[in-house]
């Protein structure tokens, strides 16, 4: 996958966060200054927002003394960074291999999906690991052309992606239904990505039971 060359000043100090994080954490605001060399206040103002969107989360809360809260990687951070950074795709193994010793972080995989069973640090996981970030970087380089071009995006794509996440609200759903039983065409592409769920559900149906 290629690297992305049009980073914005605030993903790359993001990014370089994230390195601090993912090769000396989990790590306090204070620890992250003191490898980062950031002014802490923008550090806090980064880490709050890393936070929000889910790029890194709250790993230990020390009590004693002055309160401490250390933060880690999430799954989808590495998804995130993932095109940015050449270093994070080529050592991705080596992240993998020494952040699932931390219980927050495959408890995150386990959500994402993983099976908890299989997660460990041997070859077949850490290849699993990188497919599922390649992939899905790629699906969040999908959305953000989307959200910048979408007036390049072909119609049927707009409508597609729009109308799968509208009709989800109650308020559309009868009028959806109404225009299934209208519109024999807008039938036919529903009926046809059905077929094709189902024949992909078929194969999923089939691995299980392997």
């Amino acid at each position: 996958m290629l690297l992305k060359m049009d980073i914005s000043a605030h993903d790359k100090t993001a990014l370089e966060l994230f390195k601090v994080i993912i090769n000396k954490g989990p790590l306090t605001l204070y620890s992250a200054n003191t490898w980062s060399n950031m002014p802490i206040g923008t550090i806090h103002r980064h880490f709050k927002e890393m936070i929000r969107t889910e790029k890194i989360m709250v790993y230990e809360t020390s009590m004693s003394g002055r309160k401490k809260i250390s933060y880690g990687p999430t799954v989808y951070g590495f998804v995130y960074f993932y095109t940015m950074d050449e270093e994070l795709q080529k050592n991705l193994d080596f992240y993998f291999e020494i952040w699932i010793k931390k219980k927050k972080f495959v408890d995150d995989l386990v959500q994402t999906g993983f099976d908890k069973t299989t997660i460990s640090a041997d070859r077949k996981s850490k290849k699993t690991f990188a497919k599922f970030v390649y992939f899905y970087a790629g699906v969040e380089d999908q959305l953000n052309y989307l959200v910048k071009n979408l007036n390049d995006v072909h119609r049927d794509v707009r409508w597609f992606i729009g109308g799968f996440l509208l009709v989800r609200k109650k308020e559309y759903m009868q009028a959806h239904e109404e225009l299934v039983t209208e519109i024999p065409g807008l039938r036919k592409d529903i009926s046809n990505f059905l077929d094709a769920m189902i024949k992909s559900y078929g194969k999923l149906e089939k691995m299980n039971k392997k």
